[in-house]
């Protein structure tokens, strides 16, 4: 794939662009507000002319941000709907605690309750043996793990908004992640075939089969769109899995075309951005596009990966966003 690497990004921080803000009724993701777009278009791709989507902030203190911080982390977050961080230049790690206030602190507080998560909603991401019942789930292997979105077996009422992953012990070979900005894809799509997005936008485009196992329904089957516009805050969001077997698309050419697409996009994206978390890292999202590569651990708990994940259902806020 063609990802953005670190040592191939040099763009300084000059001259960032103006952000925009917008109500549910004048979203640019709406295909009728074209003016909307192409005013919304040119400021995201400035963004990526002028400021570095793989840039990693530095928060000396996870519950509280000293204003260089939080501008920091504001700016990479409206520019790009992800940003990368360390705590204390990666001299201390986060508690599960305090990767619950780091949360708290970005605005996010509804956390996703799930049966493979704690009570405190922090999952502890590792490869999990063969007779553990979650080593069905690529998260608990060390296998790739192709594009998605968080959640996209979830109904509309429990989408996932946004999701934290920090790095307790990366893995001793492997285990970079990928990310691209969910809304580039769609300024991709609509600037190469906008009719495509019609498809893309229809309820019942996509639908998850039911997850059942011996007999049991654990989670029921669930329809809905890939793209969608919240309408009070005209924000996009979308719920994707490039993993054919987990997916049944709505069955005509128009829909066959936009998947067809989203396929070959995702297979060399310009805008994709590829890291190795080190000890002590993280990403910050409002649950784009990612993934990742396979891994394979150390023979010691030092040297097996081990990733903290929260999810939630708020997307990322900062008390100062203009």
């Amino acid at each position: 794939m063609g990802l953005l690497r670190i040592m191939e990004n040099t763009l300084k921080n000059v001259n960032p662009p103006v952000f925009q803000h917008f109500s549910g009724t004048g979203s640019p993701f709406l295909l009728e507000n074209e003016s909307a777009y192409q005013i919304w278009r040119e400021t995201r791709l400035e963004h990526y002319r002028c400021l570095n989507p793989a840039r990693i902030i530095n928060i000396a203190d996870a519950s509280s941000f000293s204003v260089e911080t939080q501008q920091n982390l504001a700016t990479q977050m409206q520019a790009f709907n992800f940003a990368f961080f360390e705590i204390d230049r990666g001299r201390h790690l986060l508690s599960r605690k305090d990767f619950l206030k780091l949360g708290r602190r970005l605005g996010l507080h509804r956390f996703e309750s799930s049966p493979d998560q704690e009570m405190d909603g922090v999952t502890a991401l590792k490869a999990v043996d063969a007779s553990d019942k979650r080593s069905m789930y690529i998260p608990y292997s060390s296998r790739a793990l192709n594009w998605h979105t968080d959640g996209y077996y979830n109904p509309t009422s429990a989408r996932i908004g946004a999701f934290l992953l920090y790095c307790v012990n990366p893995a001793h070979q492997g285990g970079d992640s990928f990310l691209l900005d969910h809304e580039m894809l769609y300024l991709q799509i609509r600037d190469t075939a906008p009719e495509l997005l019609v498809a893309l936008m229809d309820p019942a485009v996509m639908v998850v089969p039911a997850n059942v196992q011996n007999g049991q329904v654990i989670r029921p089957a669930e329809s809905g769109p890939v793209f969608s516009v919240d309408s009070e805050s005209g924000r996009l969001a979308m719920r994707y899995s490039s993993r054919p077997r987990y997916i049944s698309w709505k069955s005509d050419e128009l829909t066959k075309q936009a998947v067809d697409l989203v396929t070959e996009l995702l297979g060399d994206n310009e805008f994709a951005v590829s890291l190795k978390l080190k000890r002590g890292q993280g990403i910050i999202c409002n649950n784009v596009l990612h993934g990742r590569k396979a891994y394979a651990d150390g023979s010691t708990d030092e040297v097996s990966r081990l990733y903290y994940r929260a999810r939630y259902y708020d997307t990322v806020s900062f008390a100062d966003y203009a």
